[in-house]
Protein backbone atom coordinates (compact mmCIF):
# COMPACT_ATOMS: atom_id res chain seq x y z
CA UNK A 1 0.00 0.00 0.00
CA UNK A 2 1.12 3.35 -0.62
CA UNK A 3 2.10 5.71 1.69
CA UNK A 4 -0.43 8.34 2.89
CA UNK A 5 0.61 11.64 1.94
CA UNK A 6 0.35 14.50 4.48
CA UNK A 7 0.78 17.87 4.11
CA UNK A 8 1.08 19.77 7.17
CA UNK A 9 0.40 24.23 7.14
CA UNK A 10 0.93 26.60 9.39
CA UNK A 11 2.21 30.09 9.10
CA UNK A 12 5.43 29.82 11.10
CA UNK A 13 8.02 27.15 12.42
CA UNK A 14 9.10 28.98 15.35
CA UNK A 15 8.09 30.77 18.88
CA UNK A 16 4.86 28.60 20.28
CA UNK A 17 3.58 25.35 21.24
CA UNK A 18 1.16 25.48 18.47
CA UNK A 19 4.31 25.38 16.14
CA UNK A 20 6.18 22.38 18.35
CA UNK A 21 3.59 20.62 17.75
CA UNK A 22 3.26 20.50 14.24
CA UNK A 23 6.80 19.80 14.01
CA UNK A 24 6.45 16.78 16.90
CA UNK A 25 3.60 15.10 15.10
CA UNK A 26 5.07 15.43 11.77
CA UNK A 27 8.33 13.95 12.98
CA UNK A 28 6.55 11.51 14.32
CA UNK A 29 4.79 9.59 11.92
CA UNK A 30 6.05 6.80 10.08
CA UNK A 31 7.93 7.80 7.08
CA UNK A 32 6.86 3.77 5.67
CA UNK A 33 3.42 4.45 6.23
CA UNK A 34 3.50 8.57 5.73
CA UNK A 35 5.08 10.77 3.09
CA UNK A 36 5.00 13.77 5.47
CA UNK A 37 5.80 17.87 3.85
CA UNK A 38 5.10 20.79 5.72
CA UNK A 39 4.42 24.36 4.35
CA UNK A 40 5.12 27.12 5.95
CA UNK A 41 3.98 30.86 4.69
CA UNK A 42 7.56 32.98 6.64
CA UNK A 43 10.35 30.99 6.33
CA UNK A 44 13.44 31.08 9.20
CA UNK A 45 11.18 29.85 12.16
CA UNK A 46 13.30 28.75 15.39
CA UNK A 47 11.79 24.97 14.81
CA UNK A 48 12.36 24.46 11.38
CA UNK A 49 15.96 23.06 12.01
CA UNK A 50 13.90 20.42 14.45
CA UNK A 51 12.23 18.48 11.19
CA UNK A 52 13.70 15.30 10.79
CA UNK A 53 15.38 14.55 7.01
CA UNK A 54 12.36 12.54 5.77
CA UNK A 55 9.92 15.68 5.84
CA UNK A 56 9.93 17.68 2.87
CA UNK A 57 10.28 21.78 3.83
CA UNK A 58 8.27 24.06 1.71
CA UNK A 59 7.94 28.52 1.65
CA UNK A 60 4.92 29.92 0.55
CA UNK A 61 6.68 33.37 1.25
CA UNK A 62 6.43 36.11 0.10
CA UNK A 63 2.74 35.10 0.05
CA UNK A 64 1.35 36.46 3.44
CA UNK A 65 -1.85 35.53 5.64
CA UNK A 66 -3.16 39.13 5.66
CA UNK A 67 -5.62 40.96 8.02
CA UNK A 68 -8.68 40.95 5.90
CA UNK A 69 -11.02 38.34 4.15
CA UNK A 70 -9.51 39.09 0.73
CA UNK A 71 -6.35 39.02 2.18
CA UNK A 72 -6.94 35.64 3.48
CA UNK A 73 -8.30 34.55 0.33
CA UNK A 74 -5.53 35.69 -1.34
CA UNK A 75 -3.08 33.51 0.90
CA UNK A 76 -4.67 30.39 0.67
CA UNK A 77 -3.77 30.72 -3.56
CA UNK A 78 -0.26 29.72 -2.91
CA UNK A 79 -1.11 27.09 -0.61
CA UNK A 80 -3.85 25.76 -3.51
CA UNK A 81 -1.05 25.72 -6.24
CA UNK A 82 1.31 23.50 -3.57
CA UNK A 83 -1.63 20.98 -2.71
CA UNK A 84 -2.33 20.80 -6.06
CA UNK A 85 1.11 19.82 -6.97
CA UNK A 86 1.70 17.54 -4.66
CA UNK A 87 -1.75 15.82 -4.23
CA UNK A 88 -1.61 15.15 -1.03
CA UNK A 89 -4.39 12.87 0.67
CA UNK A 90 -4.97 14.93 3.36
CA UNK A 91 -3.77 18.95 4.18
CA UNK A 92 -3.95 19.36 7.97
CA UNK A 93 -3.33 22.33 9.96
CA UNK A 94 -2.73 24.32 12.79
CA UNK A 95 -4.29 27.85 14.45
CA UNK A 96 -7.10 29.32 13.34
CA UNK A 97 -6.14 31.74 10.30
CA UNK A 98 -3.92 28.33 8.79
CA UNK A 99 -6.93 26.30 9.16
CA UNK A 100 -9.39 28.57 7.56
CA UNK A 101 -6.77 29.31 4.38
CA UNK A 102 -6.31 25.50 4.45
CA UNK A 103 -10.53 25.27 4.11
CA UNK A 104 -10.54 28.09 1.68
CA UNK A 105 -7.84 27.00 -0.48
CA UNK A 106 -8.68 23.28 -0.44
CA UNK A 107 -11.93 23.92 -1.64
CA UNK A 108 -14.94 21.54 -2.30
CA UNK A 109 -13.93 19.64 -5.44
CA UNK A 110 -14.79 15.77 -5.41
CA UNK A 111 -11.37 14.63 -5.63
CA UNK A 112 -9.82 17.14 -3.31
CA UNK A 113 -7.58 16.31 -0.37
CA UNK A 114 -9.10 15.93 3.14
CA UNK A 115 -8.76 18.69 5.40
CA UNK A 116 -7.75 18.37 9.13
CA UNK A 117 -7.85 21.55 10.89
CA UNK A 118 -5.91 21.54 13.98
CA UNK A 119 -7.58 23.84 16.96
CA UNK A 120 -5.34 25.08 19.32
CA UNK A 121 -6.65 27.78 21.53
CA UNK A 122 -10.38 28.56 22.67
CA UNK A 123 -12.60 30.59 20.25
CA UNK A 124 -14.18 32.63 22.56
CA UNK A 125 -11.13 33.79 24.13
CA UNK A 126 -8.93 34.59 21.67
CA UNK A 127 -11.05 35.98 18.97
CA UNK A 128 -14.15 36.51 21.53
CA UNK A 129 -16.28 39.80 20.25
CA UNK A 130 -13.45 41.64 19.68
CA UNK A 131 -13.54 44.51 16.53
CA UNK A 132 -10.24 44.07 15.74
CA UNK A 133 -10.29 43.85 12.17
CA UNK A 134 -8.36 40.82 11.88
CA UNK A 135 -10.07 39.13 14.82
CA UNK A 136 -13.27 39.57 12.98
CA UNK A 137 -12.56 38.46 9.98
CA UNK A 138 -10.80 35.26 11.19
CA UNK A 139 -14.16 34.73 13.72
CA UNK A 140 -16.40 34.95 10.46
CA UNK A 141 -14.38 32.75 8.36
CA UNK A 142 -14.30 30.01 11.44
CA UNK A 143 -17.90 30.23 11.36
CA UNK A 144 -18.04 29.24 7.45
CA UNK A 145 -15.18 27.17 7.01
CA UNK A 146 -14.77 25.03 10.08
CA UNK A 147 -18.07 22.99 9.59
CA UNK A 148 -17.13 21.70 6.24
CA UNK A 149 -13.74 20.47 7.09
CA UNK A 150 -13.20 16.37 7.40
CA UNK A 151 -12.37 16.53 10.82
CA UNK A 152 -11.14 19.20 13.73
CA UNK A 153 -8.62 18.29 16.49
CA UNK A 154 -9.46 19.67 19.91
CA UNK A 155 -5.83 20.19 21.84
CA UNK A 156 -8.01 19.38 25.33
CA UNK A 157 -11.87 18.97 26.16
CA UNK A 158 -12.40 22.01 27.18
CA UNK A 159 -11.29 23.86 23.99
CA UNK A 160 -13.36 21.45 22.05
CA UNK A 161 -16.49 22.25 24.28
CA UNK A 162 -15.68 25.90 23.78
CA UNK A 163 -15.54 25.22 20.10
CA UNK A 164 -18.91 23.04 20.05
CA UNK A 165 -20.39 26.38 21.61
CA UNK A 166 -19.23 28.66 19.37
CA UNK A 167 -19.95 26.78 16.25
CA UNK A 168 -22.77 24.23 17.04
CA UNK A 169 -22.10 22.85 13.35
CA UNK A 170 -18.84 21.19 14.29
CA UNK A 171 -19.99 18.66 17.00
CA UNK A 172 -19.73 15.72 14.47
CA UNK A 173 -16.61 15.80 13.31
CA UNK A 174 -14.34 17.34 16.84
CA UNK A 175 -11.71 15.18 18.06
CA UNK A 176 -9.97 15.24 21.14
CA UNK A 177 -5.71 14.42 20.87
CA UNK A 178 -3.92 16.55 24.19
CA UNK A 179 -0.30 18.17 22.74
CA UNK A 180 2.70 16.40 22.44
CA UNK A 181 4.19 17.86 25.45
CA UNK A 182 7.52 16.08 25.12
CA UNK A 183 9.45 13.33 22.47
CA UNK A 184 12.87 11.86 22.80
CA UNK A 185 15.11 15.06 22.25
CA UNK A 186 13.70 16.93 25.17
CA UNK A 187 16.14 15.06 27.85
CA UNK A 188 18.98 15.94 26.02
CA UNK A 189 18.30 19.61 25.37
CA UNK A 190 17.43 20.05 28.59
CA UNK A 191 20.86 18.83 29.57
CA UNK A 192 22.48 21.48 27.46
CA UNK A 193 24.41 24.69 28.95
CA UNK A 194 22.44 27.96 29.08
CA UNK A 195 22.79 30.14 26.09
CA UNK A 196 26.36 32.25 26.62
CA UNK A 197 24.40 35.37 26.91
CA UNK A 198 22.45 33.88 30.38
CA UNK A 199 22.85 35.60 34.11
CA UNK A 200 24.03 33.13 36.62
CA UNK A 201 21.83 31.08 37.83
CA UNK A 202 20.65 32.81 41.45
CA UNK A 203 18.77 30.60 44.39
CA UNK A 204 15.96 30.25 44.09
CA UNK A 205 14.94 30.40 40.73
CA UNK A 206 11.61 30.94 39.80
CA UNK A 207 11.38 30.41 35.56
CA UNK A 208 7.92 31.73 33.46
CA UNK A 209 7.87 30.83 29.43
CA UNK A 210 5.35 32.26 27.24
CA UNK A 211 4.91 35.15 24.85
CA UNK A 212 4.71 38.78 26.62
CA UNK A 213 1.31 39.39 26.05
CA UNK A 214 -1.90 39.49 27.97
CA UNK A 215 -3.27 35.91 27.46
CA UNK A 216 0.03 35.14 29.99
CA UNK A 217 -1.13 37.11 32.80
CA UNK A 218 2.53 38.44 33.54
CA UNK A 219 1.21 41.15 35.71
CA UNK A 220 -0.80 39.18 38.25
CA UNK A 221 2.62 36.90 38.47
CA UNK A 222 4.64 40.10 38.87
CA UNK A 223 2.38 41.35 41.80
CA UNK A 224 2.44 38.13 43.65
CA UNK A 225 6.12 38.02 43.04
CA UNK A 226 6.52 41.08 45.39
CA UNK A 227 5.58 38.64 48.12
CA UNK A 228 7.86 35.62 46.64
CA UNK A 229 10.74 37.80 46.70
CA UNK A 230 10.45 39.31 50.35
CA UNK A 231 9.90 35.66 51.92
CA UNK A 232 11.88 33.82 50.06
CA UNK A 233 14.42 35.82 48.70
CA UNK A 234 13.72 34.46 45.17
CA UNK A 235 14.53 35.68 41.55
CA UNK A 236 12.43 35.34 39.04
CA UNK A 237 13.43 34.56 34.90
CA UNK A 238 11.05 34.97 32.45
CA UNK A 239 11.56 33.92 28.54
CA UNK A 240 9.87 35.23 25.57
CA UNK A 241 8.96 38.01 23.55
CA UNK A 242 5.83 39.93 22.66
CA UNK A 243 3.89 43.18 22.95
CA UNK A 244 3.50 43.65 26.29
CA UNK A 245 7.42 43.66 26.51
CA UNK A 246 6.88 47.82 27.64
CA UNK A 247 4.76 47.66 29.69
CA UNK A 248 5.89 44.58 31.94
CA UNK A 249 9.53 46.34 32.04
CA UNK A 250 7.88 49.35 33.91
CA UNK A 251 5.67 47.52 35.94
CA UNK A 252 8.88 45.44 37.33
CA UNK A 253 10.45 49.16 37.23
CA UNK A 254 7.35 50.22 39.74
CA UNK A 255 7.40 47.08 41.68
CA UNK A 256 10.86 47.94 42.67
CA UNK A 257 11.93 43.90 41.20
CA UNK A 258 14.20 45.33 39.25
CA UNK A 259 17.45 43.37 40.76
CA UNK A 260 15.08 40.03 41.17
CA UNK A 261 13.15 39.84 37.72
CA UNK A 262 15.05 39.49 34.41
CA UNK A 263 13.16 39.24 30.74
CA UNK A 264 15.97 36.71 28.78
CA UNK A 265 13.38 37.31 25.38
CA UNK A 266 12.49 34.00 23.22
CA UNK A 267 14.96 31.06 23.62
CA UNK A 268 15.78 28.92 20.60
CA UNK A 269 15.95 26.14 24.01
CA UNK A 270 13.99 26.76 26.94
CA UNK A 271 14.65 23.56 28.13
CA UNK A 272 17.89 24.17 30.18
CA UNK A 273 16.20 27.35 31.60
CA UNK A 274 12.83 25.08 33.28
CA UNK A 275 16.04 22.19 33.95
CA UNK A 276 17.79 25.00 36.29
CA UNK A 277 14.74 25.75 37.91
CA UNK A 278 13.36 25.58 41.69
CA UNK A 279 9.68 26.43 40.08
CA UNK A 280 8.00 26.58 36.89
CA UNK A 281 4.36 28.90 37.43
CA UNK A 282 2.39 29.18 34.49
CA UNK A 283 0.23 32.52 35.20
CA UNK A 284 -2.05 32.30 32.33
CA UNK A 285 -5.55 33.97 31.97
CA UNK A 286 -6.23 31.32 29.23
CA UNK A 287 -4.56 28.20 27.30
CA UNK A 288 -5.73 25.65 24.98
CA UNK A 289 -3.53 23.13 26.43
CA UNK A 290 -0.34 24.42 28.06
CA UNK A 291 2.62 22.63 26.51
CA UNK A 292 5.41 24.30 28.95
CA UNK A 293 3.76 22.70 31.62
CA UNK A 294 4.22 19.75 30.31
CA UNK A 295 7.65 20.19 28.93
CA UNK A 296 8.65 21.43 32.71
CA UNK A 297 7.24 18.67 34.40
CA UNK A 298 9.29 16.68 31.82
CA UNK A 299 12.98 17.78 32.92
CA UNK A 300 11.79 17.23 37.10
CA UNK A 301 10.65 20.83 37.92
CA UNK A 302 7.69 21.35 40.32
CA UNK A 303 4.89 23.38 38.62
CA UNK A 304 2.27 25.77 39.99
CA UNK A 305 0.00 26.68 37.00
CA UNK A 306 -3.04 28.84 37.01
CA UNK A 307 -6.60 26.59 37.28
CA UNK A 308 -7.42 28.73 33.81
CA UNK A 309 -9.42 27.78 30.66
CA UNK A 310 -8.45 25.09 29.65
CA UNK A 311 -5.17 23.02 29.49
CA UNK A 312 -3.71 22.95 33.08
CA UNK A 313 -6.83 21.24 34.84
CA UNK A 314 -6.23 18.53 32.12
CA UNK A 315 -2.70 17.86 33.26
CA UNK A 316 -2.19 18.70 36.94
CA UNK A 317 -3.84 17.12 39.75
CA UNK A 318 -3.99 19.61 42.20
CA UNK A 319 -1.93 18.91 45.31
CA UNK A 320 -0.75 15.56 43.48
CA UNK A 321 1.52 16.47 40.69
CA UNK A 322 1.23 20.22 41.10
CA UNK A 323 -0.55 23.16 42.45
CA UNK A 324 -3.22 24.93 40.90
CA UNK A 325 -4.53 28.64 41.81
CA UNK A 326 -7.40 30.60 40.48
CA UNK A 327 -6.31 32.86 37.20
CA UNK A 328 -5.63 36.44 37.65
CA UNK A 329 -5.14 36.00 41.45
CA UNK A 330 -1.90 37.11 42.87
CA UNK A 331 -2.39 36.53 46.90
CA UNK A 332 -3.05 32.65 45.77
CA UNK A 333 -0.36 32.35 43.25
CA UNK A 334 2.31 33.87 45.77
CA UNK A 335 0.94 31.88 48.28
CA UNK A 336 1.46 28.43 46.31
CA UNK A 337 5.17 29.34 44.98
CA UNK A 338 6.18 30.02 48.23
CA UNK A 339 4.39 26.93 49.86
CA UNK A 340 6.70 24.77 47.01
CA UNK A 341 10.06 27.09 47.43
CA UNK A 342 9.97 26.81 51.11
CA UNK A 343 8.90 23.03 51.46
CA UNK A 344 11.89 21.12 49.98
CA UNK A 345 9.53 17.16 50.51
CA UNK A 346 6.63 18.78 48.61
CA UNK A 347 8.90 20.30 45.47
CA UNK A 348 10.70 16.75 45.18
CA UNK A 349 7.08 14.80 45.27
CA UNK A 350 5.74 17.22 42.46
CA UNK A 351 8.45 16.96 40.67
CA UNK A 352 9.13 13.21 40.84
CA UNK A 353 4.88 12.47 40.31
CA UNK A 354 5.05 15.50 37.24
CA UNK A 355 7.41 13.76 36.07
CA UNK A 356 5.46 10.55 35.61
CA UNK A 357 2.78 12.77 34.43
CA UNK A 358 4.40 13.82 31.51
CA UNK A 359 4.73 10.64 29.96
CA UNK A 360 1.42 10.40 29.39
CA UNK A 361 2.08 13.42 26.96
CA UNK A 362 5.06 11.46 25.58
CA UNK A 363 4.65 11.87 21.08
CA UNK A 364 4.84 8.23 21.00
CA UNK A 365 1.69 8.19 22.22
CA UNK A 366 0.01 11.77 20.92
CA UNK A 367 1.73 10.42 17.41
CA UNK A 368 0.03 7.31 17.27
CA UNK A 369 -3.61 9.19 17.89
CA UNK A 370 -2.49 11.40 15.31
CA UNK A 371 -1.71 8.64 13.01
CA UNK A 372 -4.58 6.62 13.50
CA UNK A 373 -6.89 9.86 13.03
CA UNK A 374 -5.38 10.47 9.48
CA UNK A 375 -5.86 6.79 8.13
CA UNK A 376 -9.50 7.29 9.29
CA UNK A 377 -9.94 10.68 7.86
CA UNK A 378 -8.22 9.07 4.47
CA UNK A 379 -9.81 6.01 4.54
CA UNK A 380 -13.43 6.93 5.74
CA UNK A 381 -13.49 3.69 7.70
CA UNK A 382 -13.30 5.67 11.09
CA UNK A 383 -13.94 9.26 12.04
CA UNK A 384 -14.78 8.68 15.73
CA UNK A 385 -10.69 9.13 17.41
CA UNK A 386 -10.77 8.99 20.60
CA UNK A 387 -8.89 11.04 23.73
CA UNK A 388 -5.34 10.24 23.42
CA UNK A 389 -5.60 9.66 26.74
CA UNK A 390 -8.15 10.14 29.63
Amino acid sequence: MAPIRVLFFTTHLGGGGAEMQAVRVANQLDPAAFEVHVAVCRRGGAYERLLRPTVRLHHLAPARIRSSTAGLVLGAWPLRRLARALAPDVVCSFMDGANVVAALAVGRRGDRPRVVACVQNTISQELGTSRHPVKRTVRALIQRTYPRVDRIVALSRGVAADLIDNVPDTAAHVSVIYNAGLDDQLAARAAQPLDDDAPAIPRPLVVACGRLAHQKGYPHLLDAFVRVRRETGAHLWILGEGPDRAAIEAQIARLGLGDAVRLLGFRKNPYPYMAAADLFVLPSLYEGFGNVVVEAMAVGTPVVASDCPHGPGEIITDGVNGLLVPPAAPAPLAAAMIRVLGDPALARALAERGQARAQDFHVDKIGAAYAALLRGVTTGTSLDTPPAFT
